[in-house]
């Protein structure tokens, strides 16, 4: 910077200590992002209070109508199976093998490692608390738990095919009366 460039910028009656001060102004491209940044808090501010931009409740509710209306679109998409597809199922050992190892990691605290029931009911009799003792009742069970019991829902926890072959190897414990069986508990229920 030469001597005169130096004297156009300096500050007259800025001296202290022989520290003299410039007059540097901002650089344009950083002023211009300042004013754009006005320029759209204005926008922005006038949008949402004067023009009726929707809030932030508004645009929750549309996407959550979206969300919905897209599950719903899938469950009744979705392929419905009969209880003769669950029980097909019980002559597939890869399933019974997925439903076991998915039902001592999740269930077995609660129903214990053969079904015979601990804090949670026996699955090894022909009596059910909830549902009819059917693949579909057990999955319907798994899916939406039984809170005032203190089963959580699994529901989107396991997946889909997962929680099935839980329900199946469920299904596949009725009848076979283990040792230290809790007691009878709600409805006998005779098994097809």
């Amino acid at each position: 910077m030469s001597e005169k460039e130096k004297d156009e910028l300096l500050i007259k009656g800025h001296d202290y200590d022989g520290i003299q001060e410039l007059n540097n102004p901002l650089p344009g491209w950083w002023l211009m992002t300042f004013y754009i940044t006005i320029v759209f808090a204005v926008v922005y501010y006038s949008y949402y209070t004067f023009f009726g931009g929707p809030t932030s409740d508004e645009e929750l509710a549309q996407k959550m109508s979206v969300i919905q209306s897209e599950q719903q679109i899938a469950e009744e998409s979705a392929p419905v199976k009969s209880a003769d597809d669950y029980v097909a199922l019980l002559d597939n050992p890869e399933v019974l093998e997925k439903g076991k190892a998915e039902y001592m990691l999740k269930c077995m605290a609660c129903h214990g490692d053969k079904g015979q029931g601990l804090i949670g009911p026996n699955f090894a009799d022909e009596y059910w608390i909830h549902g009819d003792g059917s693949v579909s009742a057990i999955l319907e069970v798994a899916n939406d738990g039984v809170l005032d019991k203190g089963m959580p829902p699994w529901k989107g926890v396991i997946p889909e095919e997962t929680l099935e072959a839980v329900a199946v190897y469920i299904y596949s414990l009725q009848g076979t009366n283990p040792e230290g069986a809790r007691p009878p508990q709600g409805e006998k229920v005779e098994r097809n």
